[in-house]
This record gives C-alpha cells, structure tokens and sequence, in this order.
C-alpha cells in the first residue's frame, strides 16, 4: 500500500486548520481532539487508490457514482446524510455550508449525491465541518446521544468505530481513534 499523507504531513495539515477544527468541534459538540483523530486516521491511510477512485468518479470512467474523498475520506452519500442531519438537528443551513440549492437533497438522488461529493472533494474546511458533523451523527446512531463529555469509553470507541464502518461493536479503528483522541486532548500531542 502506497500511502499519499505522511504522519508529518498529516501533523502538518492538522496545524494548519487547528482553528477551523476547534471551530467546528465546539459549533457541532464534538471534542476536537476527535475530530483530529478521525482526521488523522484518515489521512495516514490514504493511499494511491483514493485518488485515483477519486479521479474515475470525477471523470465518470466508471459506474461507480461515490468514492470516499478529502482529509476525513466522506463518501458523498455519507456527506449527504450528515449534512441533512445537521439541518434536521437547526445546526446548519445549506446556505451556511455553501451549498447551493433550491431543494432537500435526497439520498436517493445521485445528483444531489454528486453536488455534496464535489464540495468534499474540493473544499478542504467543508470537508473538516462534515467530519465534525459525521461525528456527531455517528454518537447518536450509537449511543442516543450528543453529549460527548457523558460518554464512557467504550461508547467513545463505538462513535469513532461507527464514522468508519457500519458496525455495533468497537472495531480496531475505534481503538486507534481512541488513543489518537487521549493523544490530540493533551496540550503537547505527539506521535
């Protein structure tokens, strides 16, 4: 496996958009050491096949219409549905996100699938605020709740576990999310 983001470039990127990061972990109450975290994961296991999965999606040279893109890999589906959930919950606008639209979009539509797709792909703070609000939406769907500061451990791991795969029980990914979670909280985060 050919990785794309280095640790240090994944540190570097980190740093980079820690402000927008702790921005949006506190408008859609996530930790955002959590938020570091899944981005983090996400970036050091990017390899040469995202974009390129990226790149057939984007030019249509296959029948697969979604691929996971961007610092936190969001498929456009799971965009969708985050965004919406946002929404739904009166933290965000389409406006507010810059989407631009005249309807709901629908998880059923693959244009409204592609509109969110694009703006992963191409807007990198989007892309963050989307993982924050991923996040958010995967404790619901795991614990019934938002409040991230209530949570034992284990229902930590399953939040981190779940923004990666559709699963009821704490995976690997939740484990090294976790430890990257304990890791971004202190004031000194190293690898």
């Amino acid at each position: 496996m050919i990785r794309v983001i280095s640790q240090e470039r994944a540190m570097e990127i980190l740093a980079e958009y820690d402000a927008w990061i702790e921005e949006v972990g506190t408008r859609y109450q996530v930790p955002p050491a959590a938020v570091k975290a899944v981005l983090y994961k996400e970036m050091t296991q990017t390899d040469l096949m995202d974009p390129l999965a990226d790149l057939a999606v984007w030019t249509g040279l296959t029948s697969r219409k979604d691929s996971s893109t961007g610092y936190g890999q969001i498929f456009g589906r799971t965009g969708l549905l985050a965004v919406n959930y946002a929404l739904d919950q009166g933290l965000a606008s389409y406006a507010s996100l810059g989407i631009e639209t005249d309807h709901r979009l629908s998880a059923d539509n693959p244009e409204d699938i592609r509109l969110v797709w694009k703006k992963l792909k191409d807007d990198e703070r989007f892309n963050i605020e989307v993982c924050a609000i991923n996040l958010r939406l995967c404790a619901v769907e795991m614990t019934g709740r938002t409040d991230f500061s209530s949570f034992s451990d284990e229902e930590t791991k399953l939040a981190l576990t779940r923004y990666n795969a559709n699963v009821r029980h704490v995976t690997a990914y939740g484990e090294d999310a976790f430890r990257l979670m304990q890791m971004f909280s202190s004031p000194s985060p190293s690898l």
